[in-house]
């Protein structure tokens, strides 16, 4: 080979590494922008993390000039989500963020939750909170925000297995457990009991489900004689309800898998004159519950804490922006209200 060949040769061979090499470096579809933030590796994987310790190891967080975060939740004519937004709104105002709350009309609109976060992903967004109907309803909006190095952030209900999604709320499951306990505790010689399910499609609903009957099936003098959905409907509930008393008059304790349905339980036990009689638990908190706790109508709830939950999924989304490390899940664990405690509770939820 002459030497001007050989020259030629070596320039073709370095243009077919360059190319090369230009390719395995190209971005893929879906993966962050070249320049954009990973910001999935913030978020420590399988890391369970109580919220009081969170707090106290980052501090009160601060935002940079622009950020604008966006909670996509549910339904607001369920009291409860008026709270996680009422938390999260109080939080974003107390440190000077802008924020938008987007809601759906039905507690059931999963399409509706699903436009209403796209339409989020739309506004200009820094990160992008969610209370999601359904445990995968959102995915795709979480994994659209993580590849533009947005945080995304679940509140309460539907914890998810995307990675890089971090779970601000209870153990759905606990919440179960510990109803069945309390009750189990209520009732020492045993007998017939019944539950009240939310939507079926609901993680929330599944979950405090599975926990429930776990630890009903630990006391072997505990009866489930009837559990059956009433989708979160007070109306619902209580026409359940007065049908499982009609077929079982001997039924000791309803559980409720939220307040909401367990006051169509109390209007069922009272219409049956068993007000007192029959021991009504209830999940959530809300404050109507608790006024009938108070007056002795209603036995016990096991109370979230959405105020808390919303202010922590605000406080996260900006520890996040600021580059600090978050577990993938803050637990924000629930407690029990009852009338030992409920003097301290009447008003708003914690």
């Amino acid at each position: 080979m002459t030497r001007k060949a050989g020259i030629l040769a070596a320039l073709a061979t370095a243009s077919v590494a360059a190319l090369t090499l230009g390719a395995c470096s190209a971005t893929p579809e879906g993966a962050p922008a070249s320049g954009a933030s990973d910001i999935s590796s913030l978020v420590q994987a399988n890391q369970k993390t109580d919220v009081a310790t969170v707090q106290k190891n980052l501090g009160t967080p601060t935002a940079k000039s622009g950020v604008k975060l966006c909670y996509v939740t549910r339904t607001l004519a369920n009291e409860f989500w008026g709270y996680e937004r009422d938390g999260f709104e109080a939080e974003a105002k107390k440190l000077g963020v802008q924020f938008q709350t987007y809601a759906v009309n039905d507690e059931s609109s999963i399409t509706e939750q699903l436009d209403k976060a796209q339409s989020a992903m739309n506004q200009g967004c820094s990160a992008i909170l969610a209370s999601p109907i359904s445990a995968t309803a959102l995915d795709s909006v979480f994994k659209a925000a993580l590849a533009k190095g947005i945080p995304a952030i679940v509140l309460n209900d539907a914890q998810g297995t995307v990675p890089g999604v971090v779970y601000v709320g209870p153990d759905a499951e606990t919440i179960g457990q510990t109803a069945a306990d309390y009750i189990a505790k209520l009732l020492p010689g045993g007998g017939k009991i019944a539950q009240i399910e939310g939507d079926p499609g609901s993680s929330n609903a599944l979950n405090r489900g599975k926990g429930f009957k776990e630890g009903i099936a630990k006391d072997t003098n505990l009866n489930l004689v009837a559990s059956q959905t009433a989708k979160w409907d007070t109306n619902q509930a209580q026409t359940i309800a007065n049908a499982m008393l009609t077929a079982n008059p001997d039924i000791k304790a309803f559980y409720s898998q939220n307040d909401g349905m367990a006051l169509g339980v109390q209007a069922a036990i009272d219409a049956k004159g068993l007000t007192g009689k029959v021991a009504l638990v209830g999940t959530d908190g809300i404050p109507q519950a608790k006024k009938l706790i108070s007056d002795g109508k209603y036995t016990a709830t096991v109370s979230e804490r959405p105020t808390t939950e919303g202010a922590t999924g605000v406080d996260v989304a900006l520890w996040m922006l600021a580059g600090k490390q978050v577990p993938a899940w803050v637990n924000v664990p629930a407690f029990v209200v009852d009338k030992q405690n409920v003097a301290q509770y009447l008003t708003g939820m914690p």
